[in-house]
Formats: C-alpha cells, sequence, structure tokens
C-alpha cells in the first residue's frame, strides 16, 4: 500500500472514530479547559492515538474517550445529574432558612 492510500486509509478511519463518538447533546463544542492527572502509561497510550492520527491531540484524545463513557451510559448520567440539580436547589433553600434563623 502506498503513503497516498495509507494517509487516505487512515484520514477515513479518524472520520469514522470521531463519527462514532459523536453522541448529539453531550458532544458539544469543547470550551472548558479540565486539568487531571495520568499516568505515564495512559499518556502513551494517548499519545499512540495521536501518533495514529486517530485524534489530533491528547486533549481531543481524552474528550473522545469521556464522550465515548458518557454515551454508554447516557441515561443514568442524566439521571445523576437531574438529582444533582435537586440537591443544589435543597442546599440552597437549607442556607435561606439556616441564615433566616441566624438573623431573628
Amino acid at each position: 500500500m502506498g503513503s497516498k492510500e495509507r494517509n487516505h486509509e487512515e484520514s477515513s478511519l479518524r472520520k469514522q472514530i470521531l463519527k462514532d463518538l459523536s453522541i448529539g447533546e453531550i458532544d458539544s463544542k469543547r470550551e472548558i479547559s479540565v486539568m487531571t492527572r495520568l499516568s505515564a502509561q495512559q499518556v502513551e497510550l494517548l499519545d499512540a492515538l495521536v501518533k495514529l492520527e486517530l485524534f489530533k491531540s491528547r486533549s481531543e484524545a481524552v474528550a473522545g474517550l469521556v464522550m465515548k463513557s458518557l454515551a454508554a451510559e447516557l441515561d443514568l448520567f442524566k439521571q445523576l445529574k437531574e438529582q444533582a440539580d435537586k440537591l443544589d436547589e435543597l442546599q440552597e433553600t437549607v442556607k435561606e432558612l439556616a441564615t433566616k434563623a441566624l438573623r431573628e
């Protein structure tokens, strides 16, 4: 296989992987940075994915893998988010009541 054919095949594979990772409402602009620590072995695996041109960068690889993980249990994560939102509302109510009680 020639270099041109191999590049086309790699490009097609990359496009298919990115398409497979597209999961609708979660798949939005990557606009927020999140810092994380990974082991050297994990980074080596990310670097291999980048070297194979399956992803453009470590960042894109991590984002794609996170999206894939979330998509696998999307309904469960939606339920968890709803419960977390309810918890936020409850905490705000408790703070308001505590503030009111302390003022009286």
